[in-house]
């Protein structure tokens, strides 16, 4: 038997680890595989040695590079240097454009809507905040994208039929929450691995090798994607809202059904970049890295922004002072107190709100579309404050930046 070590570039999980051992077990005359996966070492007991050009040629398309020890590696993703981020970039800035539209307040759904509805419905939310708190975890997975959103499927379809049959809210939010915070610290940590930062590649996530590789190889995507049901954004806590309505376990599972097949499609999109254009390890952390950040901010508000906003309503001058000054309190059950606020056609508004009780996940904003449309966070102890002119006849609700309504509204009377 010949033993010999490598160095091995571009891993970055234990889907890596048990991907090349597998793999190099499976060959004849090897007896045993084995990779170190915080010291970047594999080592070979096989009856031939194995070349590293042979290795390197194995593993091309998944981003690996081996080398004999005393030598160093050139990762085949790292070899034009540069650039190598802009890809990540320019998919980010995408996202964003994306997101800025504010997609969601084109569809208005209800339980009489059509069952393409919710699925066009799912297609927005795939590529805004569904996308937002998936897409570290799709691409985390390669190959298996499609068992992440089989698991997706099974369970969406499970909780509508409960939600049409029960009639009732079923409040996650704090699980919700939890979970999110527990999801971003490993896919930070992941990231960061893929980044090549040396302190996060020794921190191990991971089972018993034993148990690892029977539940890397079958059972741990789908599950992963039937647990996603526990991570909600405001595109899925208004579907089952509306799910829940329908009054029907069969309504409701096919509403959930539709809208999570429509998810699918930005998603599937996801993983089937990442499996086929970004080979680049760097470039898959650096967008988990951002996914997660931007999960983390639209959850808890974690960064403010400090530019004045120019979008409608959010505009400020010295010489711009309202005539009118409309006090309102919110809680997070009761909303607005008052719940209708009433203004003239015309005349500058003043709102302002002073906010008892934090509010969490995709309701913790709140703006007023139709009059003052930049999102603002709900933190207890601080005084909202929105400066608009109507200049249309009618009730405007307030909502949270996905479009889920707030208890509260706005009447502009002559």
């Amino acid at each position: 038997m010949v033993k010999r070590i490598y160095k091995v570039e571009g891993m970055h999980c234990k889907s890596c680890e048990i991907l090349i051992e597998d793999s190099l077990e499976s060959m004849v005359g090897v007896k045993k595989a084995e990779v170190n996966l915080t010291e970047n070492i594999l080592e070979i007991d096989s009856k031939e040695k194995i070349s590293v050009q042979k290795l390197n040629n194995m593993f091309k398309k998944n981003g690996y590079s081996f080398s004999e020890i005393g030598n160093k590696p050139t990762p085949p993703s790292l070899e034009k240097g540069g650039l190598w981020w802009l890809p990540a970039v320019m998919i980010i800035l995408v996202f964003l454009l994306l997101n800025r539209f504010g997609l969601a307040s084109f569809l208005n759904v209800n339980d009489q809507s059509s069952l393409l509805t919710f699925f066009v419905f799912g297609i927005i939310a795939g590529f805004s905040t569904c996308g937002a708190l998936l897409s570290g975890i799709i691409i985390s997975y390669p190959k298996r994208t499609l068992e992440i959103l089989l698991g997706r499927m099974v369970s969406y379809t499970i909780l509508g039929v409960i939600l049409g049959m029960v009639g009732q809210t079923i409040s996650m939010a704090g699980l919700a929450n939890l979970l999110i915070v527990i999801v971003s610290a490993v896919m930070i940590i992941v990231a960061l691995q893929m980044l090549q930062v040396k302190w996060a590649k020794k921190i191990k996530i991971n089972l018993p090798k034993s148990v690892g590789k029977k539940i890397t190889s079958k059972k741990l995507p789908m599950m992963i994607g039937f647990l996603t049901i526990l991570l909600p954004c405001g595109f899925t806590l208004l579907t089952e809202s509306v799910a829940m309505l329908s009054g029907s376990w069969m309504s409701g599972m096919l509403i959930m059904l539709a809208f999570v097949l429509g998810t699918s499609i930005p998603l599937f999109l996801i993983g089937l970049s990442s499996e086929k254009l970004f080979k680049n390890q760097k470039i898959m952390g650096l967008l988990i890295l951002f996914f997660v950040v931007y999960t983390l901010n639209f959850q808890f508000g974690i960064l403010k922004p400090t530019l004045p906003s120019l979008e409608k309503g959010g505009l400020k001058t010295e010489n711009q002072e309202p005539a009118q000054i409309i006090k309102a309190n919110y809680t997070r059950f009761l909303g607005l107190s008052p719940y209708t606020l009433t203004v003239k056609k015309g005349q500058r508004v003043r709102i302002e709100i002073d906010v008892k009780e934090n509010e969490y996940g995709c309701m913790s904003t709140i703006l007023l579309p139709g009059l003052f449309e930049r999102p603002q966070t709900l933190v207890a102890g601080q005084t909202l404050v929105m400066e608009f002119t109507p200049e249309k006849i009618g009730t405007y609700k307030f909502t949270c930046a996905m479009g889920v309504p707030h208890k509260g509204e706005v009447r502009v009377i002559e």
